[in-house]
């Protein structure tokens, strides 16, 4: 049976990552170059430089290290244009997916971010991972919206400048600043979670996604943490857990 297709991609958590992939679009002859920049269960973004529509079926082959590749097939919901290096970003959703394919899929996923662990951590992944159980796909799938103050940190600018996190994940989070979030940068971010358990302030790096958006004349980032400690994670999961519950129980 099928896997439904998968409209809302913050379900799953998103895997940074740099894959050169060809689209293969119904009207265009030959494939069009492209690059997965980040991958979830529920779909991925793609960049390319060639300007397609929303709405578009698109399909590709992603290329896994040791395994066969996966066809991966859906429609691109939404198109951002970067005139900085004249690109296209496009959010592309999943459909009608195999379930042994999506099984697969989460299953890359989760190696590559262990893999990404490791290697930051100067260790080598000695096995590939089991598939994922069931809890372990339930906490990559935590995010929940939230208004937090945050603070941070980038390369060649002095003092703590601030901003506001709009959503918060074991795997990365979304805020809103006053500035441009450069790819390259380290950023330390500093925050403290209002669920009162804790008054520790939590502290991370991380590192800038592709696609910057604006709002009302700031500027949206997804960041993902790099190489988090597990006590960061943890907390950061404890409190998701707990938002989660206590929605449910207002419901």
């Amino acid at each position: 049976m099928a896997a439904p297709a998968t409209s809302n991609r913050r379900l799953f958590y998103r895997q940074p990552m740099f894959v050169r992939v060809d689209l293969r679009v119904a009207g265009f002859r030959v494939p069009i170059p492209a690059t997965v920049v980040d991958l979830s269960g529920g779909g991925c973004a793609l960049v390319a430089r060639t300007m397609l529509k929303a709405h578009t079926q698109v399909e590709f082959v992603l290329p896994r290290p040791d395994a066969p590749p996966l066809r991966l097939n859906g429609r691109l919901v939404k198109v951002n244009y970067v005139p900085s290096d004249r690109t296209f970003r496009y959010a592309m959703s999943f459909e009608a997916t195999a379930d042994d394919v999506h099984d697969e899929l989460l299953r890359f996923i989760s190696h590559e971010q262990r893999r990404n662990i490791a290697a930051a951590r100067g260790e080598e992944l000695e096995r590939a991972p089991a598939a994922p159980t069931r809890p372990q796909q339930m906490r990559a799938e935590r995010r929940i919206e939230v208004n937090i103050p945050v603070r941070y940190s980038v390369p060649d600018t002095n003092g703590i400048l601030v901003g506001t996190a709009l959503d918060l994940s074991t795997g990365g989070a979304r805020i809103i600043t006053d500035r441009v979030l450069r790819q390259e940068w380290n950023v330390l971010v500093r925050f403290n979670l209002p669920n009162g358990d804790s008054n520790a302030e939590l502290r991370a790096n991380a590192r800038p996604l592709p696609g910057v958006k604006t709002l009302r004349g700031r500027y949206v980032h997804s960041l993902a943490w790099a190489n988090p400690d597990p006590r960061f994670t943890d907390e950061i999961d404890r409190f998701v857990q707990h938002m989660r519950l206590a929605t449910m129980r207002r419901g």
